[in-house]
């Protein structure tokens, strides 16, 4: 296989690249100029890794002549995006829509492309409640934040996208630390409410003499997760999958996703704070708490709404059921998080 990929040097390429550079000829990995050092550092290690400077908001994606690559790439995988809950419209659409654009022109142009991976994401289920099948996607009018729209409308592109190639895309769900070691290396999902609990420690003690503290909790939601290196895994495996089918679409979560008052019990319990939690639906001044606490309160719609990603092709396919399930490394995330973000006791 000769790779070629966008989004390599993120925290899920980070993951992925030692894992599938064994089962590759070439590994051609986009980056920007001003990250080709720290690039090179990050996979020295590797002979087959080559670099090839560009830029995925440019139209011509790659800086200089390129037409010789052309002729090697027989895959693609396509992680590059601009991830942020909160994140303007714009900065969403340049990344997420006109970066896909530019990949799926420069993929036009390869003759021999057999594959083209791309990694979405579960929120381009929007609002949406109850199973959510790989094969579902027609509900445009259900997503609310631009981030989840920005990646609607590319997996839109993905999906209509004319080639002989054969397409595969994957739908993380929050990607959280290595199930082993624990490391991650942004705050998002759970995280947010961890460096919440980190910040109010000193508060536990007027926390525990509440009555109760209420929280937008639906007992029936849980969380769409996934670790870096579970995640890294399904991707390599989906990579080799050798099958026949023009199509297929993968939703990378946990085969048993926490539940979010159980994960919210755990959290409390790790952070040494007693609280009795009082279910509630939400509100407008919810949303208003959450922001003052640093929470993003896209959050709260995993919080409130019971949404089942259906697993089957990642079970049937990609050997999900061969990874370890949440439940036995969540220790290890949960102190990681603790002590990162200053929690001693």
């Amino acid at each position: 296989m000769k790779l070629f990929i966008t989004g390599a040097t993120g925290f899920l390429g980070s993951e992925l690249i030692p894992i599938i550079a064994g089962e590759c000829e070439s590994l051609y990995l986009l980056v920007r100029k001003k990250s080709l050092l720290r690039a090179k550092q990050k996979y020295a290690d590797f002979s087959n890794v080559k670099f090839v400077v560009g830029d995925l908001t440019n139209p011509d994606l790659i800086e200089g002549e390129y037409n010789e690559l052309l002729g090697e790439v027989d895959s693609i995988l396509h992680m590059g995006a601009y991830y942020d809950l909160e994140g303007s419209y714009k900065d969403c659409f340049i990344q997420n829509i006109e970066g896909t654009m530019n990949l799926l022109f420069f993929a036009s142009l390869c003759p021999n492309l057999k594959s083209l991976h791309y990694i979405s994401t579960v929120a381009i289920s929007g609002e949406s409640s109850g199973e959510f099948l790989e094969d579902d996607f027609d509900h445009r009018e259900e997503i609310t934040n631009e981030y989840s729209k920005t990646k609607w409308e590319a997996e839109r592109l993905i999906r209509s996208w004319k080639s002989e190639a054969k397409v595969r895309i994957y739908r993380p769900g929050i990607i959280i630390g290595n199930s082993k070691t624990g490391d991650f290396e942004k705050v998002d999902g759970p995280y947010y409410f961890w460096k919440t609990l980190s910040n109010v420690k000193m508060l536990s003690p007027l926390i525990s003499k509440l009555p109760f503290l209420p929280m937008p909790i639906n007992p029936h939601a849980t969380l769409p997760i996934i670790s870096v290196d579970n995640a890294a895994r399904l991707i390599k495996n989906g990579l080799l999958l050798d099958r026949k089918e023009k199509l297929m679409t993968f939703h990378l979560v946990e085969h048993m996703c926490p539940n979010v008052l159980d994960l919210v019990n755990d959290s409390l319990k790790e952070f040494s704070i007693d609280a009795n939690i009082k279910l509630m639906d939400n509100h407008p001044l919810i949303e208003k708490t959450f922001k003052i606490l640093g929470l993003p309160k896209e959050i709260i719609h995993y919080m409130i709404t019971p949404v089942e990603y259906s697993v089957t092709n990642s079970l049937k396919h990609l050997g999900l059921n061969e990874q370890r399930g949440f439940d036995n490394y969540k220790d290890i995330i949960l102190k990681k998080a603790k002590k990162r973000f200053g929690v001693s006791k």
